[in-house]
């Protein structure tokens, strides 16, 4: 995943995605929070959130699928291209 972080603060999307979906999505996202963070922290505005309506459950099952759905990306991208070592 850090290599995705790396190559999305440079801009080269397609290869942080490559790299790792989720690390790119995961990336996209820490960047989303610094935004709202410094925006909050000019303004001095904060946004409402109803924190109570976030299911800590539903947001565990997204990351988790969210990490699953990389690694399953990885593994199907390197046995299709043959960088993967299977079976050898």
């Amino acid at each position: 995943m850090t290599t995705a972080f790396a190559h999305t603060v440079r801009g080269e999307l397609l290869s942080a995605f490559h790299a790792q979906p989720a690390g790119f999505a995961l990336a996209l996202a820490t960047i989303l929070a610094a935004c709202v963070s410094l925006g909050v922290a000019v303004t001095g505005k904060v946004w409402a959130v109803n924190w109570y309506r976030i299911s800590p459950t539903r947001v565990t099952l997204a990351v988790v699928l969210l990490v699953l759905g990389g690694w399953v990306y990885k593994l199907a991208v390197g046995v299709i291209s043959g960088t993967l070592p299977v079976g050898r």
